[in-house]
Protein backbone atom coordinates (compact mmCIF):
# COMPACT_ATOMS: atom_id res chain seq x y z
CA UNK A 1 0.00 0.00 0.00
CA UNK A 2 3.11 2.54 0.77
CA UNK A 3 4.32 1.48 -2.59
CA UNK A 4 1.37 2.23 -4.30
CA UNK A 5 1.40 5.90 -2.20
CA UNK A 6 4.98 5.99 -3.36
CA UNK A 7 4.19 5.73 -6.79
CA UNK A 8 1.38 8.13 -6.99
CA UNK A 9 3.36 10.70 -5.66
CA UNK A 10 6.11 10.50 -7.51
CA UNK A 11 3.75 10.54 -10.96
CA UNK A 12 1.73 13.63 -9.25
CA UNK A 13 5.35 14.99 -9.13
CA UNK A 14 6.61 13.68 -12.55
CA UNK A 15 3.67 15.81 -14.37
CA UNK A 16 3.70 18.71 -11.93
CA UNK A 17 7.14 19.51 -13.01
CA UNK A 18 6.63 18.53 -16.61
CA UNK A 19 3.21 21.10 -16.33
CA UNK A 20 5.85 23.79 -15.00
CA UNK A 21 8.61 22.99 -17.22
CA UNK A 22 5.99 24.02 -19.80
CA UNK A 23 5.35 27.08 -18.84
CA UNK A 24 8.90 28.81 -19.04
CA UNK A 25 9.82 30.03 -22.36
CA UNK A 26 12.94 31.74 -23.63
CA UNK A 27 12.20 35.52 -25.63
CA UNK A 28 13.19 36.85 -28.73
CA UNK A 29 15.89 38.92 -27.14
CA UNK A 30 18.26 40.83 -29.08
CA UNK A 31 16.95 38.99 -32.01
CA UNK A 32 17.24 40.77 -35.08
CA UNK A 33 13.46 42.25 -35.37
CA UNK A 34 12.21 43.17 -38.79
CA UNK A 35 11.60 47.16 -38.93
CA UNK A 36 7.51 48.17 -39.42
CA UNK A 37 7.07 49.31 -42.78
CA UNK A 38 4.37 51.08 -45.22
CA UNK A 39 1.79 49.70 -46.84
CA UNK A 40 3.27 47.88 -50.14
CA UNK A 41 3.01 49.65 -53.17
CA UNK A 42 0.79 47.41 -55.87
CA UNK A 43 2.46 45.16 -57.50
CA UNK A 44 4.88 44.68 -54.41
CA UNK A 45 5.41 41.46 -52.73
CA UNK A 46 4.38 41.20 -49.05
CA UNK A 47 5.05 38.37 -46.61
CA UNK A 48 2.76 37.92 -43.37
CA UNK A 49 4.05 35.61 -40.24
CA UNK A 50 1.00 33.76 -39.14
CA UNK A 51 2.52 31.05 -36.76
CA UNK A 52 4.28 27.94 -37.53
CA UNK A 53 4.75 27.61 -41.40
CA UNK A 54 1.60 29.94 -41.89
CA UNK A 55 3.04 32.66 -44.49
CA UNK A 56 0.12 34.70 -46.25
CA UNK A 57 1.84 36.27 -49.48
CA UNK A 58 0.38 38.77 -51.60
CA UNK A 59 0.74 41.33 -54.40
CA UNK A 60 -2.48 42.70 -53.82
CA UNK A 61 -4.15 40.95 -56.55
CA UNK A 62 -3.71 37.58 -55.68
CA UNK A 63 -3.14 35.80 -51.92
CA UNK A 64 -1.84 33.23 -51.47
CA UNK A 65 -1.10 30.82 -47.80
CA UNK A 66 1.12 28.42 -46.50
CA UNK A 67 -0.59 25.26 -44.44
CA UNK A 68 -3.01 27.63 -42.48
CA UNK A 69 -2.81 26.28 -38.90
CA UNK A 70 -4.91 28.68 -36.78
CA UNK A 71 -6.45 25.70 -34.17
CA UNK A 72 -3.40 25.52 -31.92
CA UNK A 73 -4.29 22.55 -29.52
CA UNK A 74 -2.76 23.45 -26.32
CA UNK A 75 -0.50 20.25 -25.33
CA UNK A 76 -3.21 18.52 -22.69
CA UNK A 77 -5.92 18.38 -25.94
CA UNK A 78 -3.00 16.39 -28.45
CA UNK A 79 -4.05 12.98 -25.73
CA UNK A 80 -7.59 13.35 -26.70
CA UNK A 81 -9.29 13.33 -30.02
CA UNK A 82 -8.63 16.79 -31.76
CA UNK A 83 -10.29 18.91 -34.51
CA UNK A 84 -9.99 22.26 -36.49
CA UNK A 85 -11.62 25.35 -34.15
CA UNK A 86 -13.61 27.61 -36.54
CA UNK A 87 -13.85 30.70 -33.63
CA UNK A 88 -9.88 30.57 -33.54
CA UNK A 89 -9.62 30.12 -37.51
CA UNK A 90 -12.49 33.01 -37.77
CA UNK A 91 -10.15 35.29 -35.60
CA UNK A 92 -6.79 34.51 -36.77
CA UNK A 93 -7.96 35.22 -40.59
CA UNK A 94 -9.97 38.61 -39.56
CA UNK A 95 -6.76 40.11 -37.36
CA UNK A 96 -4.64 38.99 -40.92
CA UNK A 97 -7.21 40.80 -43.06
CA UNK A 98 -7.52 37.92 -45.18
CA UNK A 99 -11.29 37.28 -46.71
CA UNK A 100 -10.40 35.42 -49.71
CA UNK A 101 -7.27 33.70 -51.02
CA UNK A 102 -6.43 31.82 -54.47
CA UNK A 103 -4.38 28.94 -52.83
CA UNK A 104 -3.35 27.13 -49.97
CA UNK A 105 -0.37 25.17 -50.29
CA UNK A 106 0.33 22.53 -47.85
CA UNK A 107 4.29 21.47 -46.78
CA UNK A 108 3.31 18.74 -45.43
CA UNK A 109 0.39 16.51 -42.95
CA UNK A 110 1.23 16.46 -39.58
CA UNK A 111 -1.52 18.26 -37.58
CA UNK A 112 0.28 21.66 -37.06
CA UNK A 113 0.41 21.92 -40.72
CA UNK A 114 -2.43 20.54 -42.42
CA UNK A 115 -5.70 20.40 -39.78
CA UNK A 116 -7.00 23.69 -40.76
CA UNK A 117 -6.33 23.57 -44.65
CA UNK A 118 -9.51 22.47 -45.71
CA UNK A 119 -11.78 24.28 -43.27
CA UNK A 120 -9.36 27.71 -44.40
CA UNK A 121 -9.62 26.74 -48.21
CA UNK A 122 -13.38 26.54 -47.84
CA UNK A 123 -14.04 29.57 -45.53
CA UNK A 124 -11.52 31.72 -48.64
CA UNK A 125 -12.27 29.90 -51.39
CA UNK A 126 -8.98 29.04 -51.85
CA UNK A 127 -7.69 25.79 -54.15
CA UNK A 128 -5.62 23.31 -51.38
CA UNK A 129 -2.81 22.46 -52.69
CA UNK A 130 -0.25 19.41 -51.35
CA UNK A 131 0.04 15.58 -50.99
CA UNK A 132 -1.54 12.70 -51.89
CA UNK A 133 -2.08 12.54 -47.73
CA UNK A 134 -3.15 16.42 -47.70
CA UNK A 135 -5.29 15.48 -50.38
CA UNK A 136 -6.94 13.14 -47.87
CA UNK A 137 -7.31 15.67 -45.30
CA UNK A 138 -8.81 18.26 -47.13
CA UNK A 139 -11.49 15.49 -48.25
CA UNK A 140 -12.12 14.85 -44.52
CA UNK A 141 -12.57 18.30 -44.19
CA UNK A 142 -15.52 18.41 -46.47
CA UNK A 143 -13.69 20.18 -49.20
CA UNK A 144 -15.14 19.88 -53.16
CA UNK A 145 -12.97 17.36 -55.14
CA UNK A 146 -12.50 20.29 -57.93
CA UNK A 147 -10.76 22.13 -55.10
CA UNK A 148 -8.11 19.45 -54.24
CA UNK A 149 -4.85 19.77 -56.02
CA UNK A 150 -2.39 16.80 -55.97
CA UNK A 151 0.68 18.16 -56.48
CA UNK A 152 3.39 17.47 -58.86
CA UNK A 153 7.41 18.18 -57.72
CA UNK A 154 8.83 20.66 -59.44
CA UNK A 155 5.85 21.33 -61.71
CA UNK A 156 4.49 24.75 -61.97
CA UNK A 157 1.51 26.32 -60.32
CA UNK A 158 0.33 29.72 -61.60
CA UNK A 159 -1.86 31.96 -59.72
CA UNK A 160 -2.05 35.68 -61.08
CA UNK A 161 2.08 36.41 -61.31
CA UNK A 162 3.03 33.80 -58.75
CA UNK A 163 4.34 30.48 -59.48
CA UNK A 164 4.54 27.82 -57.29
CA UNK A 165 7.23 24.74 -57.16
CA UNK A 166 6.60 21.93 -54.86
CA UNK A 167 10.37 20.68 -53.81
CA UNK A 168 10.65 17.30 -52.25
CA UNK A 169 11.98 18.19 -48.24
CA UNK A 170 12.62 16.41 -45.27
CA UNK A 171 11.24 16.78 -41.98
CA UNK A 172 13.44 17.69 -39.21
CA UNK A 173 14.44 14.47 -37.06
CA UNK A 174 12.80 13.83 -33.81
CA UNK A 175 13.09 11.45 -31.32
CA UNK A 176 11.37 8.23 -31.82
CA UNK A 177 8.79 8.27 -29.37
CA UNK A 178 7.83 11.50 -31.21
CA UNK A 179 7.46 10.71 -34.69
CA UNK A 180 5.77 7.21 -33.86
CA UNK A 181 3.21 9.37 -32.39
CA UNK A 182 2.75 12.07 -34.31
CA UNK A 183 3.38 9.66 -37.38
CA UNK A 184 5.62 9.05 -40.23
CA UNK A 185 3.69 7.72 -43.11
CA UNK A 186 1.12 8.59 -45.92
CA UNK A 187 -2.59 8.86 -45.11
CA UNK A 188 -4.67 6.76 -47.22
CA UNK A 189 -8.18 7.21 -46.33
CA UNK A 190 -9.72 10.93 -45.29
CA UNK A 191 -9.53 11.92 -41.91
CA UNK A 192 -12.62 13.36 -40.58
CA UNK A 193 -12.02 15.10 -37.37
CA UNK A 194 -12.16 14.74 -33.82
CA UNK A 195 -9.31 12.26 -35.12
CA UNK A 196 -5.90 11.01 -32.70
CA UNK A 197 -3.14 13.31 -33.67
CA UNK A 198 -1.45 10.61 -35.23
CA UNK A 199 -4.33 10.81 -38.01
CA UNK A 200 -2.37 13.97 -39.32
CA UNK A 201 0.55 11.69 -40.60
CA UNK A 202 3.32 13.44 -41.89
CA UNK A 203 3.62 12.18 -45.90
CA UNK A 204 5.55 13.54 -48.52
CA UNK A 205 7.46 17.10 -46.66
CA UNK A 206 8.11 20.16 -49.07
CA UNK A 207 9.88 23.06 -49.46
CA UNK A 208 7.65 25.67 -51.91
CA UNK A 209 9.74 28.27 -53.90
CA UNK A 210 7.04 30.99 -54.89
CA UNK A 211 8.54 33.07 -58.01
CA UNK A 212 7.06 36.46 -59.27
CA UNK A 213 8.81 39.33 -61.08
CA UNK A 214 8.73 41.66 -57.70
CA UNK A 215 10.83 38.91 -55.77
CA UNK A 216 10.99 35.24 -55.31
CA UNK A 217 11.52 33.12 -51.96
CA UNK A 218 11.55 30.16 -50.56
CA UNK A 219 9.81 28.65 -47.46
CA UNK A 220 10.99 25.15 -45.59
CA UNK A 221 8.18 24.06 -43.33
CA UNK A 222 10.27 21.65 -41.31
CA UNK A 223 13.57 21.78 -40.63
CA UNK A 224 14.56 19.29 -43.10
CA UNK A 225 16.17 18.79 -46.57
CA UNK A 226 16.79 16.41 -49.35
CA UNK A 227 20.24 17.41 -50.95
CA UNK A 228 20.70 19.26 -54.46
CA UNK A 229 16.57 19.23 -54.65
CA UNK A 230 17.15 23.14 -54.40
CA UNK A 231 20.01 23.77 -56.74
CA UNK A 232 18.05 24.24 -59.94
CA UNK A 233 16.49 27.37 -58.41
CA UNK A 234 16.97 31.40 -57.18
CA UNK A 235 15.41 32.95 -54.40
CA UNK A 236 16.23 36.34 -52.84
CA UNK A 237 14.36 34.90 -49.10
CA UNK A 238 14.58 32.16 -47.23
CA UNK A 239 12.04 31.58 -44.55
CA UNK A 240 13.15 28.48 -43.01
CA UNK A 241 11.71 26.19 -39.60
CA UNK A 242 13.88 26.87 -36.68
CA UNK A 243 12.18 24.28 -34.23
CA UNK A 244 14.59 21.02 -33.09
CA UNK A 245 17.37 22.91 -35.34
CA UNK A 246 19.07 23.23 -32.41
CA UNK A 247 19.01 20.04 -31.30
CA UNK A 248 21.17 18.61 -34.67
CA UNK A 249 24.81 18.18 -35.25
CA UNK A 250 26.59 21.06 -36.53
CA UNK A 251 27.23 19.02 -39.48
CA UNK A 252 23.32 18.21 -40.09
CA UNK A 253 22.78 22.49 -39.71
CA UNK A 254 25.46 22.98 -41.95
CA UNK A 255 23.95 20.79 -44.61
CA UNK A 256 20.70 22.41 -44.09
CA UNK A 257 21.70 25.59 -44.36
CA UNK A 258 23.74 24.69 -47.36
CA UNK A 259 20.73 22.74 -49.14
CA UNK A 260 18.09 25.76 -48.64
CA UNK A 261 19.02 29.25 -48.44
CA UNK A 262 22.75 28.49 -50.13
CA UNK A 263 21.40 26.64 -52.67
CA UNK A 264 19.20 29.21 -53.76
CA UNK A 265 21.30 32.06 -52.80
CA UNK A 266 18.98 33.82 -50.31
CA UNK A 267 20.12 37.39 -49.59
CA UNK A 268 18.02 37.28 -46.08
CA UNK A 269 16.49 34.40 -43.70
CA UNK A 270 13.30 34.65 -41.91
CA UNK A 271 13.13 32.13 -39.19
CA UNK A 272 9.33 30.71 -39.38
CA UNK A 273 8.20 27.78 -36.53
CA UNK A 274 9.58 28.67 -33.81
CA UNK A 275 6.78 29.86 -31.84
CA UNK A 276 5.20 28.37 -29.30
CA UNK A 277 2.24 26.41 -31.42
CA UNK A 278 0.10 25.39 -28.46
CA UNK A 279 -1.27 28.68 -27.16
CA UNK A 280 -2.95 30.90 -28.98
CA UNK A 281 -1.74 33.02 -32.12
CA UNK A 282 -1.14 36.73 -30.85
CA UNK A 283 1.10 39.39 -32.26
CA UNK A 284 3.51 38.82 -28.98
CA UNK A 285 3.25 34.67 -29.38
CA UNK A 286 6.32 33.28 -27.09
CA UNK A 287 8.64 30.99 -28.58
CA UNK A 288 8.28 27.68 -27.76
CA UNK A 289 9.16 26.35 -24.36
CA UNK A 290 12.55 25.70 -23.62
CA UNK A 291 11.91 22.04 -22.73
CA UNK A 292 11.02 21.48 -26.71
CA UNK A 293 13.41 24.16 -28.07
CA UNK A 294 16.25 25.96 -27.53
CA UNK A 295 15.82 29.05 -29.45
CA UNK A 296 18.84 31.05 -29.21
CA UNK A 297 20.23 27.64 -30.40
CA UNK A 298 18.30 27.10 -33.32
CA UNK A 299 18.26 30.64 -34.42
CA UNK A 300 22.57 30.21 -33.93
CA UNK A 301 22.37 27.39 -36.36
CA UNK A 302 20.92 29.57 -39.22
CA UNK A 303 22.42 32.71 -38.53
CA UNK A 304 25.89 31.94 -38.00
CA UNK A 305 25.76 30.16 -41.65
CA UNK A 306 24.50 32.44 -43.31
CA UNK A 307 25.80 35.23 -45.33
CA UNK A 308 23.47 37.94 -45.18
CA UNK A 309 20.63 39.62 -43.37
CA UNK A 310 18.54 37.75 -40.69
CA UNK A 311 15.42 38.52 -39.58
CA UNK A 312 12.63 37.41 -36.85
CA UNK A 313 8.79 38.88 -38.35
CA UNK A 314 6.43 38.89 -35.32
CA UNK A 315 3.35 37.47 -36.55
CA UNK A 316 0.69 39.48 -37.98
CA UNK A 317 3.44 42.48 -39.20
CA UNK A 318 3.67 42.80 -43.19
CA UNK A 319 6.93 42.70 -44.62
CA UNK A 320 7.83 43.43 -48.11
CA UNK A 321 10.15 41.94 -50.60
CA UNK A 322 12.63 43.89 -52.24
CA UNK A 323 12.45 43.32 -56.03
CA UNK A 324 15.80 41.54 -57.39
CA UNK A 325 18.74 43.80 -59.02
CA UNK A 326 18.06 42.29 -61.80
CA UNK A 327 15.54 39.61 -63.64
CA UNK A 328 16.50 35.95 -62.68
CA UNK A 329 15.09 32.75 -64.96
CA UNK A 330 14.06 30.59 -61.71
CA UNK A 331 12.29 27.84 -63.58
CA UNK A 332 13.64 24.46 -63.27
Amino acid sequence: MKFARWILCALLILILAASLSLQFAPTLGDWPRAAKQPPPEPGQVSLTFLGTSTVLISDGTTHLLTDGYFSRVSIPELFTRIAPNRERIQQALDQAGIDTLDAIAVLHSHFDHVMDSGIVAEMTGAQMLGSSSSAMVGRGSGLAEERITTVQTHHPYRFGDFTLYFVPAGHVPLPDIIENWTGKGEITEPVTPPAPLGAWEEGQSYGLVITHPAGNLLIQGSAGMQPGELDRYQADYALLASASLGKQSEAYQQGFMEETAGAVGAHTVIPVHWDNFFVELTAEVPPLPWVLDNLDASFHAMADRHDGDFLVLPPFQRFTLEPPTAATDTAP
